[in-house]
C-alpha cells in the first residue's frame, strides 16, 4: 500500500531504545519481549478530546445564561468567571486549550516529518501552519487580514460581516492543495477524520463567523449573536481536536520501565484489507 508514511528503512522500527519516544529511560530486554505495540484508538481519542470541549462550551453558554439573569449583588463574581471561560473571548481557558490543541498537533505532524519517507516537505507545513493558528488563537493575527479584506470588500457587490474572511478564504484553499496529496496518501480512517475535521473547522471559522458577522451588522450584540459564537468557537475546537484525535491513530505505544514508549505504527489501519483484497484479486 502507498502510504506517506512508508519508511525507507522499515526494520530500523524494531529498534526500541533509539527509536522510542518514550517517558523515560530505554525499556529492559524483558519488558520489549513481554508487551505488545498497541495502535492508539482513533474512537478513544476523539472521547477523550471532545470531553473538554464539550465541558467549556457548556460552561460557558451556562456562565452567559446566569449573567444575564443575574442581580446586583452577584454579577460581578458570576462575571468573574464568566471572563475565565467565554469561548468568545481571548486569553482565558477556552483560549488556552485551544491553542494546546493546536500545539499538540504541530508536534505529532513534526515528529511524522522527521520519521516519514515520503512528503516529508508536506508533513512540515501541516506542523507549520498548527503552530500558527496556535499563535493566532492567542494573538488573533487573522484580524489583521482586514486591512487586505476591508479594501477587497469595497469591490463586491454585497455585504460582508468580517471582512478578514474574504483573504482567509483564499489562504486556507491554498493550504488544502498544498497538502491535499499528503491526506490522500493516508489510510482511509486517519484521511476521512482529517477532512471532516477541517470542514468542521471551517464551517465554525468561515460560515458561522461569518453569518454571525451579518447579525452583528444589522441586530446588534443580541443573544443570537453569542449562541453564534459559541457554536463556532466550538465548531473549531472540535475540528482541531478530531484531527489530532486521527493523527494519533498513526501511532502505537507499550508500556516500559516507568512510562509508556510511542512510534510510528509499523502497519497502517487498513493495510491488512488492502492486502487481502489484491490476494482475492
Amino acid at each position: 500500500m502507498s502510504s506517506s508514511l512508508d519508511r525507507a528503512e522499515p526494520l530500523e522500527m524494531d529498534e526500541p531504545a533509539a527509536r522510542d519516544v518514550s517517558a523515560s529511560t530505554a525499556p529492559t530486554a524483558d519488558t520489549s519481549l513481554d508487551n505488545e505495540w498497541v495502535r492508539i484508538r482513533l474512537i478513544k481519542s476523539v472521547l477523550i478530546l471532545a470531553t473538554p470541549v464539550a465541558f467549556l462550551s457548556f460552561l460557558s453558554g451556562v456562565l452567559w445564561l446566569a449573567i444575564h439573569r443575574s442581580t446586583p449583588e452577584n454579577f460581578d463574581r458570576i462575571h468573574f468567571w464568566f471572563y475565565f471561560f467565554d469561548v468568545g473571548r481571548e486569553i482565558n481557558v477556552p483560549t488556552w486549550f485551544s491553542a494546546g490543541l493546536w500545539i499538540l498537533t504541530g508536534v505529532v505532524a513534526g515528529y511524522f516529518a522527521r520519521k516519514a519517507s515520503r512528503f516529508r516537505k508536506s508533513w512540515w507545513l501541516f506542523a507549520s501552519v498548527c503552530v500558527f493558528f496556535s499563535l493566532d488563537e492567542t494573538l488573533e493575527l487573522h484580524e489583521r487580514l482586514d486591512l487586505i479584506g476591508g479594501r477587497i470588500a469595497l469591490l463586491l457587490p454585497f455585504e460582508v460581516g468580517f471582512t478578514w474572511v474574504i483573504p482567509g478564504i483564499a489562504i486556507a484553499a491554498v493550504l488544502v492543495l498544498l497538502l491535499l496529496r499528503l491526506v490522500l496518501s493516508l489510510p482511509s480512517s486517519v484521511r476521512n477524520g482529517i477532512i471532516l475535521a477541517g470542514a468542521t473547522f471551517v464551517t465554525g471559522a468561515v460560515v458561522v463567523e461569518t453569518l454571525g458577522g451579518y447579525w452583528l451588522d444589522a441586530n446588534g450584540m443580541t443573544w443570537h449573536f453569542f449562541l453564534m459564537v459559541l457554536v463556532e468557537e466550538t465548531l473549531e475546537m472540535a475540528g482541531v481536536a478530531l484531527c489530532l484525535a486521527s493523527l494519533l491513530h498513526l501511532l502505537e505505544y507499550r508500556l516500559v520501565d516507568g512510562g509508556t514508549a510511542y512510534r510510528m505504527a509499523e502497519r497502517l489501519p487498513d493495510q491488512p484489507r488492502r492486502r487481502k483484497r489484491a490476494t482475492r484479486a
